[in-house]
This record gives structure tokens, C-alpha cells and sequence, in this order.
């Protein structure tokens, strides 16, 4: 190669070489350059909208929360969140604070929050970065109230793990969450159950308990007349009715083992899958006559109504006496 042709060379490489200095310190410098507050703060509330739990979570400074059953990006994501048109409002910096009002709709009513942030310094090779100080992240305070009968419990069609019976905090970011245990039992059945977290709430709560089946209304109904027609035998209370003392109550009468007890008619039953009881939707009638030749015939009547309790354990049920069971509407008669 002649000097002449050399002498481009020259000048050619030292410049691509600066040029190619040039660009990666710009590409460089945009990388290390934090992005705004107002940036971060959209960035946060849009991938909220997006169902992105937990990359927002990464964009604060909050510590990972206990018990965070309703932050993982799978349960979130298929959350009723209805956050859409995000958009930032005004910002200002104070230092190593900032506010920025961000705007956005919620099913479609519009809401403006203010989002605070604070400034981390990363050091030479983690740069400095904005962070979200005050996510949006409510108490939904969970009461299950299962008699131990959980076997499953989902939000939004995912399972997650099943606490045991009693109070869990639970942290929530803004969105409508269907709750729902689930059993083994033949007997019970899911009872789905929304609470709704809007953006601006701190505070929520739910009670979670089983449903009935719907095998289980009719069979607790015909054992809860089995008891009750039991407890009349031979126009007698039978010594093993569970609610002997309180049937022969009905009626202020002193001399019991004289008395004749029908029962006419009987109380109309119904099954109520939210108390889980059995209750009278309408009156039985108690009819007693004396059989005592002092005071002759003393025509006795009751009116009256019944509960009972329906207790699950697996898949077999009991009904017991809700209290003494048995509560008087209305007594007629002459007393001895």
C-alpha cells in the first residue's frame, strides 16, 4: 500500500473509533439516566391496568408484604381491576421527594391519586431511581368460618393455600376479587363471595363460609320433623326428646304426667343455606288435655315455632335444637 493510501487510514479510524465512543457514552447515559417521577408514576398505576402485580411492587419501596395471596401476577391478572386511560397529572420534586398526580378511570368513573415517590441513590453502577412510597395496597381483613369443612379455597378461579378457621389480613391492590371454599363433602358447596377493593380504599373485609348442597336442605328438613314428630308418642313427650322440658314449658301447667299432648298441626319446615338451619315458616299448634278427675277437662293450646341447628362433619349431618328449640307464639287455656 502506497503513503498515500495510508494517509486516510489516518484520520478514518481514530474518528470511527470516536464516534463509536460517543455513541455508547449516549447510550450509556440514557440507560443511567433515572427516568422521572411522573414516568414512574404512570408506569406503575398502567402496569397495575395490565394486571402486573408484581413488576408495579417492584417499582416501591414497601417491603414485600405477609400473606400476599392476592399479588402474585397470575391471581391479579384475572382480577376485576377496570383501570384504564392512565395518565399523569402535575408533578413536583422537592429534593429527594415527589408528588405526581396521576389520573386514570376505574369502570369508568374517573379517579385522580396522588402518587407519592422518594429518590434511591444506587451507587456508581446501580444509578439513582424514583420509587413508589405509598402503593395502593389495602387490608381486606378474612374471616373463615368453615367448622374446619375447607378443603380449597380459590380467588378468581385459582387455588391458594387454605388457612385454617379464623381472622388473615390480607393485602390487596385495587380490584373486585371473588372468594370462594371449597370441600370434599357431598354436603356443602362452594358459596362465592366478592369484595371490592377501588382505588383509594385502605380497608376492606369478607366472611368466607361453605354452602349447602342441594341434597342437604331436604334431607336436614325431613330429620329435623323426624325429631319433632318423635318427641310425641302415645299422646306423651317421649323421656328421649331433646326438647322434652321445653315442649311441656309451652304450656303452665303443674301436673305434666296427667296431661295428653298432640301435636295438630305440625310446623312447616324450611332449610336456610345461609344460617345453615331449619326453621318453622309456619306455626305448629300443641294441643293438651287433662285427664285429672279433681279439675276435670282443661283444653290446653300452644302455638309455637322451631329451630334447629344443621351440623356438617364430612359427609354426614346432624340436626340439634337451636337453643331449647322450641319457642311459644301464642298459649290458650285455663291453668290448673
Amino acid at each position: 500500500m502506497t503513503e498515500a493510501a495510508r494517509r486516510p487510514l489516518r484520520w478514518i479510524i481514530p474518528s470511527a473509533i470516536a464516534i463509536l465512543v460517543i455513541v455508547v457514552g449516549a447510550v450509556a447515559w440514557g440507560q443511567l439516566r433515572p427516568a422521572s417521577p411522573a414516568t414512574v408514576a404512570t408506569q406503575f398505576w398502567q402496569l397495575l391496568a395490565d394486571g402486573k402485580a408484581q413488576q408495579a411492587l417492584a417499582l416501591t419501596s414497601t417491603p414485600t408484604p405477609q400473606n400476599g395471596l392476592l399479588l402474585t401476577d397470575t391471581v391479579y391478572r384475572d382480577a376485576d381491576r377496570g383501570i384504564a386511560d392512565v395518565r399523569a397529572g402535575a408533578a413536583q420534586t422537592t429534593g429527594a421527594t415527589a408528588s405526581v398526580s396521576v389520573e386514570f378511570a376505574q369502570h369508568g368513573k374517573p379517579v385522580t391519586t396522588q402518587v407519592k415517590l422518594r429518590r434511591v441513590d444506587g451507587g456508581p453502577l446501580h444509578p439513582a431511581h424514583w420509587l413508589v412510597a405509598n402503593p395502593p395496597l389495602a387490608t381486606v381483613t378474612t374471616t373463615i368460618a368453615a367448622h374446619g369443612q375447607a378443603n380449597t379455597l380459590s380467588v378468581d378461579g385459582h387455588a391458594l393455600p387454605v388457612p385454617g378457621d379464623g381472622t388473615l389480613e390480607i393485602p390487596a391492590l385495587p380490584g373486585t376479587y371473588t372468594f370462594a371454599l371449597g370441600s370434599t363433602s357431598k354436603l356443602l358447596a362452594p358459596a362465592p363471595t366478592t369484595v371490592a377493593v377501588p382505588a383509594g380504599t385502605t380497608a376492606a373485609s369478607v366472611r368466607l363460609a361453605l354452602g349447602a348442597s342441594a341434597q342437604l336442605g331436604p334431607q336436614a328438613v325431613a330429620a329435623a320433623n323426624t325429631m319433632l314428630t318423635g318427641c310425641f308418642v302415645a299422646q306423651h313427650i317421649a323421656a328421649t326428646c331433646p326438647m322434652r322440658q321445653a315442649i311441656i314449658n309451652l304450656i303452665p301447667l303443674t301436673a305434666e304426667d296427667g296431661m295428653l299432648y298432640k301435636l295438630s298441626p305440625a310446623p312447616k319446615l324450611a332449610f336456610n343455606p345461609k344460617t345453615m338451619q331449619v326453621t318453622s315458616t309456619a306455626n305448629g299448634t300443641m294441643l293438651v288435655s287433662t285427664i285429672d278427675h279433681v279439675w276435670g277437662n282443661l283444653p290446653n293450646s300452644a302455638v309455637f315455632s322451631v329451630a334447629f341447628d344443621v351440623v356438617v362433619s364430612g359427609d354426614t349431618f346432624k340436626v340439634v335444637p337451636h337453643g331449647t328449640g322450641v319457642t311459644l307464639v301464642n298459649y290458650t287455656g285455663a291453668t290448673a
